[in-house]
């Protein structure tokens, strides 16, 4: 009869030294969550806050898709940029939004050393917006790095047609 109460009490000692080290693995994995990759961190998305939009499309107008792709190019040059705003709308205003709708766009970018730039006004199928974002931006990036890297001082607009 001694036997059941010491295997309760041990199974109690041994459930509760699991739980105690469960709780602490949890607790690790918390506090190490705010790790930083590439100037980002986890819980303060600072590419996330990087990116704004205007115009008539607004975030809420791209998919999870096409801002995680937009993301992606700030966070992989993220000491590079201190804001990118997208600004676009319908060519027509009046119409839905469809994938063949002609949308217009703008980019304004401000870097961090301070310079920003404006693109001109494009227009795009809806379909094609965020690669003609993206490409756009690239482009105009490797203009204003050769130019730096030259010693040349960029205008407000970098030509890249």
């Amino acid at each position: 009869m001694h036997s059941s109460p010491r295997r309760n009490k041990s199974a109690e000692w041994t459930r509760n030294i699991l739980m105690v080290l469960a709780a602490a693995a949890i607790i690790w994995v918390f506090f190490n969550l705010d790790l930083v990759r590439k100037g980002d961190s986890v819980f303060s998305n600072s590419a996330a806050k990087k990116l704004r939009f205007s115009g008539e499309l607004d975030r809420k107008a791209y998919t999870g898709r096409e801002i995680e792709r937009m993301l992606s190019y700030i966070k992989a040059r993220n000491d590079l940029f201190e804001a990118v705003r997208v600004d676009a709308s319908p060519q027509d205003r009046y119409g839905s939004v469809t994938p063949d709708t002609d949308i217009v766009f703008e980019l304004h970018v401000a870097m961090a050393d301070g310079f920003t730039f404006s693109t001109p006004a494009r227009r795009v199928p809806r379909r094609d917006l965020v690669a003609s974002l993206l490409n756009k931006l690239d482009k105009d990036l490797r203009a204003y790095q050769k130019l730096k890297k030259e010693g040349r001082t960029p205008s407000s607009m970098i030509n890249t047609m």
